[in-house]
């Protein structure tokens, strides 16, 4: 690229030089007749710059409108995927504060469910408890009760024997089953009704 520069600029020099071809200035008529108008010379000169121009368009406004179309294509592609990377990671932020709010609803949902499942458990236990409780008490009335009738049982029988060994004495004299069953009987009923 530098050297086409360099090549230009030598056949703009060449062909506006104000020397002569063996390096001598002008002298006033050589000027004057430079300056006087030839046919020839301005095709010649016409035609160098028509080919400095095609020389200079395609080797130097071809490839640089092609690199800069080719930069200018490598810019938007860079441009294009830096917004798009922009969105993605747009969408990306939000999908992660909907999870964020997602997990944080869920995390108090679970909380509350512990709560609720420990408050379960402990009304289950306190009625459990309860139950059981109630069970022991009638378990123990059960036999409170079994104990108060089997007292009685032996209370009655030793009443009997003591009747019966007092009757023995009074009457002085064995007494037989009817009359043993009549004399329990008539103080077993003065024992309630008293």
């Amino acid at each position: 690229m530098k050297n086409k520069g360099k090549i230009i600029l030598l056949i703009l020099l060449s062909t506006f030089s104000l020397t002569s071809c063996d390096g001598v200035p002008f002298s006033s008529e050589d000027f004057t007749s430079r300056i006087s108008f030839n046919v020839w010379d301005f095709l010649a000169t016409f035609l160098a710059f028509v080919v400095l121009v095609l020389v200079v368009f395609f080797f130097g406004y071809k490839p640089i409108k092609e690199y800069v179309r080719k930069r200018g294509e490598y810019v938007e592609g860079k441009i294009k995927t830096a917004e798009e990377r922009e969105l993605k990671s747009q969408g990306l932020v939000k999908e992660a504060e909907e999870n964020l709010v997602e997990s944080k609803k869920s995390a108090i949902l679970i909380v509350e469910k512990a709560r609720e499942d420990a408050n379960k458990q402990k009304a289950e236990i306190l009625e459990q408890a309860k139950q059981e409780a109630k069970e022991e008490k009638i378990k123990a009335e059960q036999e409170i009760a079994q104990e108060i009738e089997s007292t009685k049982d032996e209370i009655h029988r030793e009443i009997v024997q003591v009747a019966m060994d007092a009757s023995k004495k009074v009457l002085g004299r064995e007494v037989n089953s009817k009359d043993n069953e009549k004399l329990v009987n008539d103080f077993i009923n003065d024992l309630e009704t008293k």
